[in-house]
């Protein structure tokens, strides 16, 4: 699937194997932008969540990679676990396509992510979804420094938004 964000064409495609490399050089590339989970993790993704979690592909070459699946216990929720754009394509809205695409793939009514508090940037870009949405966005603790046996990681707010109208991202596209 084409799509546009702001000043470029790109293709949205399925997370395949044989892209685990390739997308696994991009977040290594933009760290500490985004976190990085074993290869092993990955290969997980892209073998069993291949139809929540997608690419994005300008000329042959991935610039954006977005990660999720639907919770066993929260049918009506996609939680988006991990997002990256290149630096080169940042600011264009590409991880905002990237997350409106797998709402629309996926048909649900809530988003979930987490994010640390120090990430502005990831805060803004689920407020805005929901502004686009017309949805509501909340953010509560959903584990601690303390979670983390106070090791330095941050602590991660579950971002919620919704309820989200199918309709609405169809009308976007």
């Amino acid at each position: 699937m084409h799509k546009e964000a702001n000043t470029f064409t790109f293709t949205l495609r399925n997370f395949a194997l044989s892209d685990v490399a390739e997308v696994y050089k991009l977040l290594v590339a933009n760290r500490p932008y985004v976190g990085l989970n074993s290869r092993y993790t990955y290969f997980l993704l892209a073998k069993d969540f291949s139809e929540t979690c997608i690419v994005a592909e300008m000329n042959g070459r991935i610039v954006g990679f977005s990660s999720g699946y639907i919770p066993p216990n929260r049918q009506d929720t996609f939680f988006s676990w991990e997002s990256v754009v290149h630096q080169e394509y940042r600011g264009n809205g590409l991880q905002k396509t990237m997350l409106l695409h797998q709402l629309k793939i996926t048909k649900v009514k809530y988003l979930e992510g987490t994010v640390n508090p120090s990430n502005e940037i990831s805060t803004k870009n689920f407020n805005e979804l929901a502004d686009m949405l017309n949805a509501d966005c909340e953010s509560n603790i959903l584990f601690s420094e303390e979670d983390f046996d106070n090791d330095g990681h941050e602590a991660e707010l579950l971002v919620r938004v919704g309820p989200i109208c199918l309709e609405r991202i169809l009308s976007m596209s």
